[in-house]
């Protein structure tokens, strides 16, 4: 995958996490009890890794041209992994 391609689907990915997140915020803080600790421990763990992976993803972007092929495997299979805990993170809390 070329970089531009790449920065362009990880930007995309970035968008569509904060979104997710702020959802999962939203129902963090309107469930009561057990619920509510659960779920924010949840979001915050999703959080820490969002923030984690955008700061990997910025860096990626100045990476040498003959480290690029992995560099981009590499950040390509952080966001995926990411994005699959926030969605069972989601299943999970919305039962």
């Amino acid at each position: 995958m070329q970089k531009h391609e790449l920065k362009a689907r990880v930007d995309g990915q970035i968008d569509e996490g904060k979104r997710e997140l702020d959802v999962m915020k939203a129902k963090a803080a309107a469930a009561t009890g057990d619920a509510k600790i659960a779920y924010g421990e949840h979001v915050s763990t999703l959080q820490k890794q969002y923030d984690e992976l955008k700061i990997k993803a910025a860096t990626a972007w100045d990476a040498a041209d003959g480290k690029w092929d992995d560099v981009s495997r590499d950040i390509a299979s952080a966001w995926d992994d990411w994005t699959d805990r926030a969605q069972k993170a989601w299943e999970d809390r919305s039962k």
